[in-house]
């Protein structure tokens, strides 16, 4: 026997699968701007390790470890690159935490009715015409827990993501401020010190 649903109920399940999905199509902005925000700021990390790297080799040779500004000079710089390459470590670590593509933790194996939006599941499917028959047969309630089931998923990715841009930012402010005592005093031993 096949429920009846009044227009009523009818509106109400479309004004909640719509509001789900405006919420998904939210998350996913959310997570692509913080790939993009992580993509712009690798670039930056990768232009202070290229830059600190030569430097040091050339400025850790003339360190002078004689006289007390010598001893100040030369363990200042060695400090700021020790900081330097620890925060530029840390930093790369994090950021490819936020670039690391995720994949379904929250029903890894779901039930009928319920792998219908997510790209791992709806590849199960033999075909796309076995994909079509199962999205004809859906209800409205599953249709809404297949969107909230997602936009679970994507809610855990983007926490993910975002954590990970935020403990990056930290490492790459730790990273940016030694990089600029580093090659500062870097510049200044080798004009001044040798």
């Amino acid at each position: 026997m096949e429920k009846r649903v009044s227009d009523a109920e009818r509106g109400l399940m479309a004004e909640r699968v719509g509001y789900a999905w405006k919420n998904f199509e939210d998350q996913q902005a959310i997570i692509r701007a913080a790939d993009l925000k992580a993509g712009y700021l690798v670039t930056f990390l990768l232009f202070f390790g290229a830059s600190t790297v030569p430097l040091g080799k050339e400025v850790l040779p003339a360190l002078r470890w004689v006289s007390a500004g010598e001893i100040a000079v030369s363990g200042l710089y060695v400090a700021s690159y020790l900081v330097f390459a620890l925060g530029f470590a840390r930093a790369l670590y994090l950021i490819s935490h936020v670039l690391t593509p995720r994949i379904a933790r929250h029903h890894a194996r779901p039930a009928d009715g319920r792998e219908l939006l997510y790209y791992e599941h709806v590849i199960r499917y033999e075909n796309s015409t076995a994909y079509f028959e199962a999205m004809e047969r859906v209800s409205p309630e599953e249709m809404l827990r297949n969107v909230t089931d997602q936009v679970y998923e994507l809610a855990m990715i983007c926490k993910a993501k975002v954590d990970s841009l935020r403990a990056f930012s930290q490492a790459f402010k730790i990273t940016l401020v030694a990089w600029f005592i580093s090659t500062g005093v870097g510049f200044w031993i080798m004009t001044w010190m040798k």
